[in-house]
């Protein structure tokens, strides 16, 4: 588990992000998801950084979950709803093929052994892969999906979004 100046920083973070997300007028689940990625990118850079292999394995431990419980809740409430829409059909066939990458970039990371000379090298590939991934959502994919569901539609998605992950980070507890 972080410490809770991390926690306490990548919660910072998130909430930064969350406002910056609402100011480019995402509302609802897209804004909920802008803030968890915030969240994770910060922890997920603190595991970059350590040295100490316990320390990763205790960050690493977070982050997977974080990251696991993300991209599940996030393919199975948002993208399954913009499969249904003509408009947002190839959002969510990327966002899939996108997800399978960065599953097994993940279980290459789980793999590897925490002080492994490859592990630096591993996350910083994820980090790569998540801030691509979050790019392209947060400015091409979340814009274009809330004009197609609407804002009535995304706030509805943030609740189910958030039950969907809670339940996720219990099951990869």
């Amino acid at each position: 588990m972080p410490n809770p100046l991390e926690t306490m920083s990548a919660k910072t973070a998130g909430a930064a992000a969350a406002v910056s997300a609402r100011a480019k007028g995402l509302t609802g689940v897209f804004n909920k998801l802008a803030q968890q990625h915030k969240e994770a990118a910060t922890l997920l850079k603190r595991a970059e950084r350590t040295h100490d292999p316990e320390k990763r394995q205790d960050l690493w431990s977070t982050v997977r979950r974080e990251l696991l419980s993300h991209e599940r809740a996030e393919a199975s409430i948002l993208y399954t709803e913009l499969a249904t829409h003509a408009a947002t059909q190839d959002i969510a066939e990327r966002h899939s093929d996108e997800a399978q990458t960065l599953e097994a970039t993940i279980a290459e990371i789980d793999v590897v052994g925490y002080d492994s000379p490859n592990w630096t090298s591993l996350v910083q590939r994820l980090i790569t892969l998540v801030e691509h991934h979050v790019d392209e959502e947060e400015n091409e994919f979340f814009p274009r999906a809330e004009d197609t569901i609407g804002k009535d539609a995304a706030q509805a998605l943030e609740s189910r979004l958030v039950a969907a992950k809670e339940r996720l980070m219990e099951e990869l507890a």
